[in-house]
Formats: structure tokens, C-alpha cells, sequence
């Protein structure tokens, strides 16, 4: 049985490896995509935009490996059942389960790999990243166009910009939020405004309130027409990222939802992007589980069979996990069921062709 299970993970070596790496490239050309308006007119070096690229990478690899799984499982077991291989093997006793156990099981294990480098790897190469884009953006205004942002400084506040307006170098509907060492909210600072005065950003017409440990509101609440506030910093790190709530790291999403609930913030969408942290990772264990019993169903049809088979299961997976999404960041569904549901209706469906098909 061992051999066995080792000639299995040798077929499925090379499709793994050809899925992965196929997959990666795409996430890394959408991301040199996104920063193209930052090395435009070629000021940026081209070795600062390759550090940047493989930065990205560790995170555009736990996005892969869901694909990379599915694409290895199906080839493999396509082209075993095509050759007569599958067949022979059962002929000597060996349940098509048990050919497809060692395929599961590596299935697991590039999940808990993806789940890994999200937890450990990933926020490091995105802070280092982080940095080597701040270098690209020394050029860039200072300020760029967007609204409704969330972003935090080295000192651990958190902002909240409604308006980013480029052409006066302007912040509308500012909200700061400082925390104490325990990571509660111990002051709360909110303006009108932001106008940039040298490397100093001047709070406009705006209100300041201190909290206690339990959250309670310490005095009076403090209104003001100006204030002097250090924001560069922050700004630098905001636009250096530039990271949506899906693209931070689990530990950053976590302190965020935190930092909202003390608020008394709504954090549904957070919870959401959250519980599609982990999700998205686990979806290698059910590609691997129902990538197996469809390549093997359809083998007859081709070798190549387990491509299309890789390309319509990523198409319906994606499709459904696209509307779980929708639905939970609009408070339709709640963000456990938003997040997990595509993998359990996929592992169902996958245990059911697999008991059909042993």
C-alpha cells in the first residue's frame, strides 16, 4: 500500500506543481497590474519591482494551492484510469476509497500549509512588501484618491478617512481611534476635515472624547476648531499596502473586529473576510475529494479530461463562493455560514460521487 500511495503522489507532483505555479502568475500579474500606476513612466527600478512581486508571492501561494490541488488530483486520477491503472488496481482488491486516501490526505495537508503561511508567513513578506512600496510611492502625491478607507499607523491607532481628495491634498470625515496596551480604545478623536501644512496634517473643526478601561467616557467631551496630528506616517502605510479587509492577515483581522466592537462598530464584514481566511485554505482538502471521483468518472473521455474537470470546479466553486460573499458582507447571511458554506457543499457533493464511484 505504500507503494502504491507513493506512485500516486508521484503522478500527482507535476499537474500539482503546473496548477500552482499557473495560478500564481495570474495572482502576480493582477498584482503588478494594480501598481502600475505607481512604476509608471519607468522612474521605479526594476529590481525594487521584483522584490515587490516576490513579496506577494507567499500570499498569492496559499491562494493557489486550493487550484494547484484540484488540477494534480484530477489529472492524476484521469490519466491512471485512462492507462487501465485504476482498474488493475482494484482488480487486486484495493476499494477505489482507499486508491483516493492518499490523494485526501495531501489535500489536508496543503490546506494546513496555506493556513500556515497565512497565519506566519504571509503578514511578514506583507509588511516587507508593505516597505518596498513605500519606497515606489516617494514620487506619488501625497495623497491619492479613495473614500471609506481603514488604516493604522506603527503606533497601533486606527483611522477612518471618508473622503481622500488628492487635489488639495485633503482628508474629509476623519476618525482616530487610540488604544492603551490591552488593545482597548482609550480615546477617540473625530474631524470634519484634514489639510496638510508641511509634514503636519491639521485637524478641523472636530471633537476629542477619553474612555476608560470599561469604555466609559472620561469628562467632558472636548471640541475644537484645530489640531495639529502626525498622519504622514499612517498615510505612508496605508498607501503601501493598499490592503482591502480581504487581503489582511488573520491576526490584523482579528484586532481590527476588536478595536470595532469596543466601538460598538458593526464588524459583519470583517467576521466574514475572516472565516474566508481559513476557507479558502480548506478548500484543498475538498477539491482533492471531489476532483477524484470526476476525473475518474469522465477519464474514458480523454487524459486531458482532468483539465476541464479542474476548470468547471474552480468556475462553480468561485461562482458560489462569490454570491456566499455578497450575501454575508451585505448582512444576508451570517459570516460563519458566509464563509464556510461553498466548502460544505463541496465536500458534500464530494463524498457523495466518491461512495457512488468506490
Amino acid at each position: 500500500m505504500r507503494l502504491l500511495d507513493r506512485h500516486l503522489l508521484r503522478s500527482v507532483a507535476l499537474p500539482f506543481v503546473i496548477g500552482l505555479l499557473l495560478f500564481v502568475l495570474i495572482l502576480l500579474a493582477e498584482v503588478a497590474y494594480n501598481i502600475s500606476s505607481t512604476i509608471v513612466g519607468g522612474r521605479v527600478s526594476v529590481d525594487l519591482i521584483i522584490r515587490y512581486l516576490l513579496l506577494r508571492t507567499p500570499r498569492a501561494i496559499v491562494w493557489s494551492l486550493p487550484f494547484g490541488t484540484l488540477l494534480g488530483v484530477a489529472m492524476a486520477i484521469t490519466s491512471l484510469a485512462h492507462y487501465g491503472e485504476i482498474t488493475a488496481i482494484r482488480a487486486g482488491g484495493v476499494s477505489f476509497g482507499r486508491i483516493c486516501a492518499s490523494l485526501i490526505f495531501l489535500g489536508a495537508i496543503a490546506g494546513a500549509a496555506g493556513i500556515a503561511l497565512n497565519q506566519y508567513v504571509v503578514p511578514g513578506t506583507m509588511e516587507a512588501a508593505q516597505t518596498t512600496l513605500a519606497e515606489m510611492m516617494m514620487t506619488q502625491p501625497v495623497v491619492r484618491e479613495a473614500h471609506n478607507q481603514f488604516f493604522r499607523d506603527e503606533q497601533g491607532r486606527f483611522f477612518f478617512v471618508g473622503d481622500m481628495l488628492p487635489a488639495e491634498n485633503l482628508l474629509r470625515q476623519v476618525t482616530i481611534w487610540t488604544r492603551d496596551k490591552g488593545g482597548r480604545v482609550r480615546s477617540i478623536v473625530v474631524a470634519e476635515r484634514a489639510e496638510l501644512r508641511g509634514q503636519v496634517w491639521d485637524l478641523r473643526d472636530g471633537a476629542s472624547v477619553t474612555l476608560d478601561e470599561r469604555g466609559s467616557v472620561v469628562g467632558r467631551i472636548e471640541q475644537f476648531d484645530s489640531r495639529e496630528v502626525m498622519l504622514t506616517s499612517a498615510l505612508q502605510h496605508y498607501y503601501a499596502e493598499q490592503r482591502s479587509a480581504a487581503e489582511l492577515a488573520p491576526h490584523e483581522l482579528v484586532e481590527l473586529i476588536e478595536v470595532r466592537e469596543q466601538t460598538g462598530a458593526d464588524t459583519q464584514q470583517l467576521q466574514v473576510y475572516l472565516h474566508f481566511k481559513y476557507s479558502i485554505p480548506g478548500a484543498c482538502l475538498v477539491f482533492a475529494l471531489i476532483a477524484a471521483p470526476l476525473g475518474h468518472r469522465y477519464a474514458r473521455r480523454g487524459t486531458y479530461v482532468g483539465v476541464v474537470v479542474a476548470i468547471l470546479v474552480v468556475f462553480l466553486y468561485n461562482g458560489l463562493r462569490s454570491w456566499t460573499l455578497a450575501f454575508g458582507l451585505a448582512g444576508a447571511l451570517d459570516p460563519l455560514v458566509a464563509g464556510w458554506a461553498p466548502d460544505l457543499i463541496f465536500g458534500i457533493a464530494g463524498l457523495i460521487l466518491l461512495a457512488t464511484e468506490g
